[in-house]
């Protein structure tokens, strides 16, 4: 998982494309060859808006809803170090380091062992706490001879799930405080020009990006009647870790950037209290228009922002907010077009 070669090498969308669509085919080959199919047509299970008793069609839906998870969780843990090592070669001018030194940086970023088994726990001890949250309750959520076909796709996935969620929640901490150390390691802040900071930003947006993709997964189960709670238990820290996720990148630059107007401001105000006494002496000898320049460049200097932020990472910021959203009505849309056809 750490190794750089894999993590160049291994594309992330192909590698979450493949899983998920693997594990579809798979559960729909397995749902035909056991009959399952005539158990959402007969005896009354479909009914409307895909409301089904016993739950048959609502345990499916769940069982593909964990086999996009279990595909996206591996390629978003993927990328996420990634995109880190790249960021780093991007600043190579910024960090004025060599080739050699940008290389040591990058393979700096990585995950530690200890770090990989005490989150991995805390994933599997979660996955066995999960079937008890969502109602109803399950008598025996983990006796396999209670399992439907359904369920049991569930029960085998859900730590997985779990395990590679926490792994995700682990690599983007551990990428946050990398990147943000890092920024002291810059040669220099140009006040004037801060586009060479733009990998820190881009890096704190792949973040956030990753976290919410995982958000707007999850949100297709708030479609399944008793999952409303569990839901929002998820999304809330969810959302927590992706602001986090977005600042923490960019809180090492954000203090360069405040220690740097600081410097220049204090310089800015002495040479004006320096040239303050001769302002009014026609003798002194300054410069026409000396202190207005100076005065001028003193609201240039305030007008910085301490957070590399633009525009346009505002716009990014708003649509990754709506793609949760876009997720949970393209479900309900799909969900209603598929009872209309099998009602």
């Amino acid at each position: 998982m750490t190794n750089p070669s894999m993590i160049e090498r291994v594309s992330p969308l192909w590698l979450g494309l493949g899983i998920s669509a693997s594990l579809i085919v798979i559960l729909l080959v397995t749902e035909t060859t056991l009959g399952r199919w005539e158990a959402l047509l007969v005896g009354g299970e479909f009914d409307g808006l895909a409301r089904v008793s016993g739950g048959v069609l609502r345990d499916l839906r769940l069982a593909i809803v964990h086999c996009l998870l279990i595909g996206y969780l591996p390629a978003a843990l993927l990328h996420v170090l990634r995109s880190a090592r790249r960021t780093v070669y991007l600043l190579q001018n910024a960090l004025n380091c060599t080739r050699e030194e940008c290389e040591a940086l990058a393979a700096s970023v990585r995950l530690r062992k200890r770090g990989i088994l005490i989150t991995g726990l805390l994933g599997i001890a979660l996955a066995f706490l999960t079937p008890y949250l969502a109602q109803p309750v399950p008598s025996a959520p983990w006796n396999p001879s209670d399992w439907s076909p359904e369920v049991g796709w569930h029960r085998i996935l859900g730590p997985m799930i779990l395990l590679f969620t926490c792994w995700l929640g682990y690599a983007v901490i551990t990428v946050s405080v990398r990147m943000s150390r890092l920024a002291k390691k810059l040669s220099r802040v140009d006040l004037l020009d801060l586009s060479a900071l733009a990998p820190f930003t881009q890096q704190g947006l792949t973040n956030a990006l990753l976290v919410v993709g995982l958000i707007s997964i999850l949100s297709l189960m708030m479609l399944e009647p008793g999952f409303g709670s569990t839901m929002l238990l998820a999304g809330g820290p969810s959302l927590v870790v992706a602001a986090l996720a977005l600042l923490y990148p960019v809180r090492g630059v954000h203090q360069r950037i405040r220690e740097s107007k600081e410097m220049e401001l204090g310089q800015i105000i002495e040479a004006i209290s320096a040239r303050r006494s001769t302002f009014q002496d026609p003798e002194a000898g300054h410069r026409s228009g000396e202190m207005a320049d100076l005065i001028a460049y003193r609201g240039l200097i305030e007008d910085v922002p301490e957070w590399p932020f633009t525009t346009s990472t505002y716009a990014r910021l708003i649509l990754y907010a709506l793609i949760p959203l876009v997720s949970w009505g393209f479900g309900i849309v799909a969900e209603e077009i598929v009872g209309r056809v099998l009602s």
